[in-house]
């Protein structure tokens, strides 16, 4: 099975209506969604971010998961997972490359009339049955720490191990996809260590709270709800970092009835819920990865 990712790039332009970029390859004269293969160490997200650069010249800013794609390729089997990725209207301009001659931005049905192939159809109907845009709010588990039966000191001050390190300077390039604006975090050592790497890299100041630790999370475990309902009223991309016995009292707190009963599978170090959002209200929930 090849393993490959993509994105749908969109923009709005001053009328606020919603345009949808297709690429024309001359190699194989199709006009189709930005995609590539998956590289050795590389995750599909990181993935779909980099072949939309390289094929577009365009940064933008990536939200939700649309699903993915089986099909047929020189004989064997190709799987390919999209991203929803908008970019601002001053920030669209096409690069021509080696792989890409032209890009043409179009309304929707125009999108559905000239791709190429049904694949890409489908992810373009996919895109149009859900709000576009949305803002996100990453709710991460702190990196791999030292195990608690090695650590002497207060639970609170218990570090990163050596992968956990790793772990964070790899959460850089991991979520550069998310544009995150905001960063919050446990003010216990493994949390803070885990997002400042991010935040050096995004020139973010962090924020450090106690409600998101997990003293404060056995005294009153509703106070990490009440701090997470406040923020996804924010218009922003804000992540929040906290531990895996806070973060799924905390997200089914503000997780709305149709989502309540999701499965929230427990979260490896580094791994994060991607809960996406449209003015406070919740429209979808992803589940990302830090491996690929």
């Amino acid at each position: 099975m090849i393993r490959a990712a993509g994105a749908l790039l969109w923009r709005e332009t001053n009328e606020r209506e919603v345009e949808i970029a297709l690429i024309h390859r001359p190699k194989y004269d199709d006009w189709t969604l930005p995609k590539g293969k998956i590289e050795e160490g590389e995750t599909a997200l990181q993935c779909a971010y980099r072949e939309l650069f390289e094929e577009t010249g365009i940064k933008a800013s990536f939200t939700r998961q649309l699903g993915s794609v089986e099909y047929e390729e020189s004989g064997q089997r190709k799987r390919v997972i999209f991203w929803a990725a908008r970019c601002a209207l001053d920030a669209s301009t096409f690069v021509v490359n080696e792989e890409v001659d032209q890009l043409e931005w179009l309304a929707p049905e125009n999108a559905l009339a000239q791709a190429t192939h049904d694949s890409d159809r489908q992810m373009i109907e996919s895109f149009l049955s859900q709000p576009h845009h949305t803002d996100t709010l990453i709710i991460l588990r702190h990196t791999k720490a030292l195990e608690r039966g090695d650590w002497d000191e207060e639970d609170s001050q218990r570090t990163l191990d050596e992968i956990g390190f790793d772990q964070a300077q790899l959460l850089i390039k991991h979520l550069e996809p998310f544009a995150i604006d905001e960063i919050y975090t446990s003010n216990y050592v493994r949390c803070v260590q885990t997002v400042t790497p991010l935040s050096h890299s995004r020139g973010l100041n962090m924020t450090q709270v106690p409600s998101l630790n997990e003293e404060t999370f056995n005294e009153d475990p509703l106070r990490s709800v009440s701090f997470a309902n406040a923020l996804k009223q924010d218009e922003k991309n804000i992540l929040i970092c906290s531990h895996n016995p806070v973060i799924p009292t905390m997200l089914r707190g503000i997780l709305n009835t149709k989502l309540k009963n999701k499965d929230l599978i427990k979260l490896e170090p580094g791994d994060a819920w991607i809960v996406h959002r449209v003015r406070g209200e919740i429209v979808g929930l992803d589940y990302l990865s830090i491996k690929n």
